[in-house]
């Protein structure tokens, strides 16, 4: 009886060694904040400059003409691509919050407890995986494993101490003794590295890693300068050293995403709607009053009213306004009603009372003194436009290449990650 019971073992070993059962699946996620979409046609001539992104697109789902959401800005993009949701329905609606007194001394929108919508990270948590996180915005204090999130105050090397509190107790230390600083004023090369060493040795069955030079590079210098060249360059050599350090085209279980929030769009002009709101009395923010107020972010602006005071503008108010601005701030449409204005609402913000948007080169800036309209000397590179613009258009890649996706929005990071994890998400469900 033992040696048929010995014999019956040795058969089932047999058995699991010639069919391994499938691995578990793992999956990174870069974003490079605003990679135009126009830098990857093929007869563009930055295309040159990332032969690892186009090396690794071949043998991807890939597009260049991906859509962001309602506004095309970092901290609402981000957000959408781990809800799968648009700004309205998860709350993230600016990079910053609305402060008309600035009694937050230029905080952003830091903590993830601001997000109302489920995120990958909670569901990765409740499907008992790990989750890893380098600098992603809005994500203090998320339920990730292993965090690093983005946060500044001085934008100095003060700032360290604030992103070692907010870190994975004892993650920071450990990378710090690695020769690895993480922080708003070290490069995306330390980003990486950051990542990897998570990845090697803290094994998490999902990394998202978050850099910024290429958009700091289009926002100091434009787009097509050599500085962004530079960072172009920096960027695809560390899309190799992930796929070399991870030998990601020898494993079977993982995934590799790469995905931008947003593109760029040289501006030439700058509207300043909130002059106009001033000189009519219904802005004075010198004597803490204020009726109605614009909050401008790049391409958009949308008009907001004072609910403490109970204060509603009138069509006849809102139509004096869109006669001005739109004829003072060429190629401006200003929006009050009709189906653009509520599927402005239903994913931007429901608490508009208008929209002011640009068909052009114009931007749309907050001062509230001065002329309506500045011609600038030399343009600069902005985003913020609408989604449906072209120069806002962006990348997304999955690896590995799959007949069933369509890359169509930025929104699509989502479904890609938790179908690759085989978890369940609901991007509906709301936090508790």
């Amino acid at each position: 009886m033992s040696k048929m019971f010995f014999l019956l073992i040795v058969v089932l070993s047999s058995t699991n060694s010639l069919y391994p059962k499938e691995s578990k699946k793992k999956l990174i996620v870069l974003s490079i904040d605003g990679f135009p979409g126009y830098y990857a046609n093929p007869d563009s001539k930055f295309y040159q400059y990332t032969p690892n992104l186009n090396k690794l697109r071949g043998m991807s789902n890939f597009s260049n003409l991906v859509t962001s959401v309602y506004p095309t800005m970092t901290y609402p993009a981000h957000t959408s691509m781990i809800t799968g949701v648009d700004p309205e329905v998860h709350g993230i609606r600016s990079n910053t919050p609305f402060d008309p007194y600035n009694k937050n001394l230029g905080g952003w929108m830091w903590y993830h407890e601001e997000i109302k919508a489920k995120t990958i990270f909670n569901f990765i948590k409740e499907s008992q995986k790990k989750s890893a996180s380098v600098y992603w915005p809005v994500s203090a204090g998320a339920e990730i494993y292993y965090n690093i999130p983005q946060y500044w105050r001085a934008k100095n090397s003060e700032d360290e101490k604030l992103v070692k509190i907010l870190s994975t107790k004892g993650l920071y230390e450990e990378l710090k003794k690695e020769g690895i600083t993480v922080s708003e004023i070290t490069p995306d090369r330390e980003k990486v590295r950051a990542g990897l060493y998570i990845w090697k040795k803290k094994k998490p069955d999902a990394l998202f890693i978050y850099t910024t030079d290429l958009d700091s590079a289009h926002h100091t210098y434009g787009v097509y300068s050599n500085e962004a060249k530079e960072k172009l360059i920096e960027i695809d050599s560390l899309i190799k050293e992930i796929i070399e350090k991870t030998s990601l085209y020898s494993k079977k279980n993982l995934s590799f995403i790469i995905v931008s929030d947003h593109g760029f769009k040289d501006v030439s002009r700058i509207c300043y709607p909130n002059t106009e709101l001033k000189q009519r009395g219904y802005l004075n923010l010198e004597k803490n009053n204020w009726k109605g107020i614009f909050r401008t972010m790049g391409g958009i602006s949308l008009l907001l009213q004072n609910d403490d005071l109970q204060f509603r503008f009138t069509k006849n108010e809102l139509s004096s306004l869109k006669q001005t601005i739109e004829s003072k701030c060429e190629g401006t449409k200003f929006i009050y009603e009709g189906k653009s204005f509520e599927k402005l609402k239903r994913k931007f913000h429901s608490g508009a009372s208008a929209f002011l948007y640009s068909e052009n080169n114009t931007g749309f800036g907050e001062k509230t003194d001065g002329d309506l309209l500045k011609l600038l000397g030399q343009t600069f590179s902005n985003h913020g436009f609408l989604p449906g613009d072209t120069s806002m258009k962006t990348i997304l890649l999955s690896y590995p290449k799959n007949s069933n996706y369509k890359l169509k929005s930025i929104k699509n990071v989502l479904p890609l990650s938790c179908n690759w994890l085989k978890i369940p998400c609901n991007k509906d469900e709301k936090k508790k």
